[in-house]
């Protein structure tokens, strides 16, 4: 026997006995998903989490030892094999976003040795006519400057945040709980044939809800007035600057801008003296600030100009001490770099006699 009933057994105890670690591990993890890589960069998303429970484990574990394709002597084993046991879902609505998330992903969680993490791509559809199952798989860790306080026991916990578009959700999940349980009995060929009918609706689906915000964009450009939210922010100032990566950020910054009332195009036009297109003197703007930043030491945060930052460095001059005021309260990280830098602009200006 590939996994022996002991192995299972002791196993499913052990995870009993560490289960509230795998639950807080997959809720920070989720929460730092949610926060700074989907809300941050006004990314439209559903961040889930869960923990497998042992009941699921020990389901697993039997399933393997009857296939007998996976050897685990021993209850070490066990857990180096299954690095599942907590898990992040991002399911983006727009299927454009998924490339981004999992940068973002990547960036901002580390692997076991704490270097970048490792993603793995997986679209059976193009070997298999029949399976649409779509999505990225990354196993990450939290990096070392998260592992604290009530985190420090959870430094060698792998957690796999898959990504994919809500509608490749919908179809990985029905045919997961109708296909993948023994259980459940083998497909019928009608069964099989109706998931290749949802498969296809799930394709066409992706590129329907892609033509729906864009006309949703469409109109929000031109019915004007006030952002109704921050992804509307993003549809109406984001052709001010082409070529960017506009919504990188967009999150922090449409909401540090709230409270002092530039909550209209208009109105950050008043602030903003340059013609459109913005990119190349916002460019400028960035990388002149961002050598600032360096030259002083400042490395806190970051300038990046493939960002909402090039509207940012372009308020700056104008608004820097009235957002310093306005977010003194302020508790989401993203707004915290906001004020970081429009600190050290000021900092810099007062030094240069600019203020």
């Amino acid at each position: 026997m590939t996994i022996s009933d002991d192995t299972i057994k002791k196993a499913v105890q052990r995870y009993h006995r560490e289960y509230d670690r795998y639950l807080k591990l997959c809720a920070r993890v989720a929460e730092i998903c949610r926060v700074e890589v989907v809300e941050g960069n006004a990314i439209r998303a559903q961040v889930t989490a869960r923990a497998k429970s042992p009941k699921n484990l020990e389901g697993k574990l039997r399933r393997f030892a009857a296939a007998g394709k996976k050897t685990m002597p021993d209850v070490d084993a066990v857990f180096e094999q299954i690095r599942d046991l907590a898990g992040v879902r991002i399911a983006t609505y727009e299927q454009r976003h998924e490339e981004q998330v999992v940068q973002f992903v990547c960036r901002r969680f580390v692997d076991s040795s704490a270097r970048p993490p490792v993603r793995e791509r997986k679209d059976k559809n193009r070997e298999n006519p029949a399976n649409f199952y779509r999505a990225t798989h990354i196993e990450v860790f939290l990096p070392p400057s998260d592992i604290l306080g009530t985190y420090t026991n959870v430094n060698d916990v792998p957690c796999e945040v898959q990504v994919c578009s809500m509608m490749a959700h919908v179809w990985n999940e029905i045919e997961h709980d109708l296909g993948y349980k023994p259980s459940a009995g083998c497909l019928s060929e009608q069964e099989r044939n109706f998931l290749v009918t949802l498969g296809n609706s799930v394709r066409a689906g992706d590129g329907t809800i892609a033509s729906l915000f864009a006309e949703t964009e469409r109109r929000q450009k031109e019915q004007g007035g006030a952002f109704a939210d921050v992804y509307d922010f993003v549809a109406r100032v984001r052709g001010w600057f082409p070529g960017s990566d506009f919504g990188r950020h967009a999150g922090a910054l449409f909401e540090a801008l709230q409270p002092i009332r530039l909550v209209t195009p208009d109105g950050i036009r008043k602030v903003v003296d340059a013609p459109e297109p913005m990119t190349e003197v916002g460019l400028s703007a960035a990388k002149e600030f961002a050598a600032q930043l360096v030259s002083r030491g400042e490395t806190r945060f970051a300038v990046e100009p493939n960002s909402s930052d090039l509207l940012l460095v372009l308020l700056l001059p104008k608004i820097a001490k009235h957002l310093i005021a306005s977010s003194l309260d302020a508790t989401s990280e993203g707004v915290t770099r906001v004020r970081w830098l429009a600190e050290r602009f000021q900092e810099i200006a007062a030094t240069e006699g600019k203020v």
